[in-house]
């Protein structure tokens, strides 16, 4: 196997057992993840949008820490959110986590397949070093 052959992996999250997908997979020097929902360890979701939003990130940051990367490493994330009114909210908590220059970013508004999910993240994340900026 070359040394860039794709590489796939998942953290040790309870409610991943039997999915027929990873949570994590590494290609070259890029980590690409799941969708992360706000999932505590429990498997439970709290019924408030900014609890599930930083959990769903905390996720999100297991899954790439899985190859050694993480929320400062993410150059471009998709966001899935219920309602849009919720976006004003993802953006404060964004603009909290994540260091400029922010990563890429896409949000799409969907139903989601666990009918209390009020958000789903995934991200991209590079190894080569941190996101610049252009000068």
């Amino acid at each position: 196997m070359s040394n860039n052959a794709p590489v796939a992996a998942s953290p040790d999250f309870p409610w991943t057992e039997g999915l027929s997908y990873n949570q994590a997979v590494k290609a070259g020097d890029l980590v690409f993840t799941a969708g992360q929902g706000g999932f505590k360890a429990d498997g439970s979701l709290d019924a408030d949008f900014e609890a599930q939003a930083r959990q769903a990130l905390a996720n999100v940051e297991a899954a790439l820490q899985v190859f050694g990367a993480d929320l400062q490493s993410a150059v471009k994330l998709t966001v899935f959110l219920v309602d849009a009114d919720d976006y004003g909210k993802f953006k404060e908590l964004r603009e909290e986590l994540f260091d400029e220059p922010y990563p890429a970013s896409t949000l799409l508004l969907g139903t989601p397949v666990f009918p209390e999910m009020l958000v789903e993240v995934e991200a991209v994340a590079s190894l080569a070093g941190p996101r610049q900026a252009l000068a």
